[in-house]
């Protein structure tokens, strides 16, 4: 769609080497950045539910939000 900005992806990820999960945050320009620590794949769904608009709004000064 011409002159929509591009949106910041968040998606859970199981971890393969161990147990438990993460959240990838991929942004407009395709850096990857990972969010680790959440036990279940539905605590990494309720962070993005929840906190992922707020992370958002502070990482690198609100730049992508």
């Amino acid at each position: 769609m011409e002159g929509s900005k591009p949106k910041t992806k968040f998606e859970p990820v199981q971890l393969k080497a161990e147990q438990g999960w993460y959240v990838r945050i991929t942004l407009p320009h395709g850096e990857q950045i990972q969010m680790s620590g959440f036990e279940t794949e539905a605590r990494a769904r309720d962070w993005i539910a929840t906190k992922a608009a707020d992370w958002l709004k502070h990482y690198r000064g609100g730049r992508y939000a």
